[in-house]
């Protein structure tokens, strides 16, 4: 792997639990994706990877190519949460679009999401019965979140549904986020508007957003 060493340097930073590289076509880093823990500023990460290329490589990089996602600690550590006076402005993902194509039995969901400058498409099929299409709205928007994270960083589909609180209805997304630091549980919902779909991505989305801090 042509940046394992790269990865391995960076991976020995304080805070950071992993990190992934992106080479363009003349094999030149692209792009740099960092996992932390919300110990540290981010921009403080960010220098620290600047500063590690260019001592152990002498490869000198811009920061703008540097995304760093933070874990927020649990509820009962003592680690503070990343509210940090920051330049980079904290970046949460958008929904751009969704779709649902049916093949007889099977189904297959496409959603798109942005970030910043970038933007991601994540794909989830199975069999088309009305609950198992409600999950794959939920695992597509889980694997478009995959393509800007780590291999470190995983998301298990736990429950999802559509419920009736009032006179409205509610998209409910039960996540479960595993990591090196352990698993935990993640809470979304969303109100249903005009489409159930898009709510599901918007609660998943909600889920996500409680626990990463994206930068």
């Amino acid at each position: 792997m042509i940046w394992a060493s790269y990865e391995e340097a960076i991976k020995k930073i304080r805070s950071v639990i992993g990190t992934r590289i992106k080479g363009n076509e003349s094999n030149e880093i692209s792009e740099i994706h960092i996992l932390a823990n919300s110990e540290r500023n981010p921009k403080q990460i960010v220098r620290d990877v600047e500063s590690v290329l260019a001592a152990q490589f002498g490869i000198e990089i811009d920061h703008k190519i540097v995304s760093v996602v933070q874990l927020e600690q649990q509820e009962d550590e003592e680690s503070p949460s990343p509210n940090f006076p920051l330049k980079r402005a904290q970046i949460r993902p958008k929904l751009i679009s969704i779709s649902l194509h049916t093949n007889k039995m099977m189904a297959e969901v496409k959603v798109e999401l942005s970030m910043g400058d970038e933007t991601y498409e994540g794909i989830a099929s199975g069999t088309s019965t009305t609950y198992n299409r409600l999950r794959l709205f939920v695992d597509a928007t889980i694997n478009a979140l995959s393509g800007s994270l780590m291999e470190k960083l995983f998301f298990a589909t736990e429950d999802v549904m559509i419920t009736r609180l009032g006179k409205y209805q509610v998209a409910q997304v039960i996540i479960c986020l595993i990591t090196p630091l352990g698993e935990q549980n993640l809470v979304g919902c969303a109100l249903v508007k005009n489409d159930e779909r898009e709510a599901i991505v918007k609660a998943t989305l909600d889920a996500v957003n409680r626990k990463l801090w994206f930068y």
